[in-house]
């Protein structure tokens, strides 16, 4: 029987490695994430989806009891959840699966599984976790052993979670709250999702002020629109939002990973259409591009609002785009050598 062994206890010891990098003592890699050494025959979209396959390769992983993260999300806790418990990959393998790609791509297929993902996100967050130790004032400085306890409970919670999401309301409401406001907001017309395809970009638009309560509520995780109403609406994996006077344009996630069903469009350098837009603006803050090796990077500006009209905002992007994809990729999970 395989067991968690948090990432800073394993000391070098045999062990599988899920949703990351290998390191010392890794006897087998089971990551979606660029340059890793995931064997051919299990690779897919999700790391929950190679650990399933996994299962199905005793040859590649019988022999290793020990199985690590060295982070904390809904994919990677998934993933390792499918590899300790056992019955839970026959019993909610599939649902499981759906809730790790609504915790990684924002892409719901159905609402219960996004319960799942939205409890799953909740237990490592510092105002919303049921663990005393997670809360803040009590919280551990390293990160590490933050990751680890609120996987511990994740382990402990994940098989009544995912047979009966509705019996664990308290952990998912608040996010669950904001996401079906999103999506009475696409709806009812308050948020519109244009999709221009040519350039792999959707264009969300905000009808209502920032301050507007039905456009606040919305809103998740510091994004205007909780991102999986969002992503759950368009496969385009360039995003650009505009809100008031407030515009950013950013990578969705699958982007960054290794997908085996189809290879989005590559990430191009923004930074000088960055420079572009701060040269325009009337006194305004000048405008940056996270890189194109963050794992959702954008091009935003550092506060306030914009002095330009949407549709110069616009226009400068999609010119942009255009021009740079007819260029090498700035970011690569494919190649050999990715760069930021």
């Amino acid at each position: 029987m395989r067991r968690y062994v948090p990432t800073q206890l394993l000391d070098g010891r045999p062990h599988l490695i899920v949703d990351g990098a290998p390191r010392p003592g890794t006897v087998c890699t089971l990551s979606h994430w660029p340059g890793t050494p995931t064997p051919d025959v299990l690779r897919a979209d999700l790391s929950a989806e190679i650990a399933l396959r996994a299962l199905a390769r005793p040859d590649l992983v019988a022999e290793v009891d020990a199985v690590s993260i060295d982070h904390y999300d809904e994919d990677g806790v998934v993933a390792l959840a499918l590899l300790v418990i056992d019955g839970l990959a026959d019993a909610h393998g599939v649902a499981l699966v759906e809730a790790a790609r609504v915790g990684d791509f924002g892409v719901v297929t159905d609402r219960r599984h996004a319960l799942v993902a939205f409890a799953l996100a909740a237990l490592v967050d510092a105002e919303r976790t049921p663990v005393p130790g997670l809360r803040p004032g009590r919280r551990p400085e390293d990160w590490l052993e933050v990751c680890s306890a609120a996987a511990t409970e994740a382990l402990i919670r994940l098989p009544t979670l995912v047979a009966a999401p509705e019996d664990h309301e308290a952990l998912w409401h608040d996010e669950a709250a904001a996401y079906d406001a999103a999506l009475d907001a696409i709806v009812s017309g308050r948020v519109t999702v244009d999709e221009h395809a040519g350039a792999d970009l959707a264009v969300v638009r905000l009808a209502g002020a920032a301050d507007d309560p039905a456009v606040r509520a919305a809103g998740w995780a510091g994004r205007p629109v909780h991102p999986a109403a969002v992503h759950s609406a368009t496969a385009c994996t360039r995003v650009a939002t505009l809100w008031g006077r407030r515009y950013e344009l950013r990578y969705r996630y699958e982007t960054w990973v290794r997908l085996e069903t189809h290879r989005p469009r590559r990430r191009v350098d923004l930074t000088r259409l960055a420079a572009q837009l701060t040269a325009q603006e009337r006194d305004s803050a000048p405008w940056v591009f996270d890189g194109a090796g963050g794992i959702t990077p954008a091009l935003h500006q550092v506060a306030g609002d914009s002095s330009l009209e949407p549709g110069q905002f616009l226009d400068a992007a999609r010119r942009a785009l255009a021009a740079l994809d007819a260029g090498p990729p700035a970011w690569d999970p494919y190649g050999t050598g990715t760069r930021a």
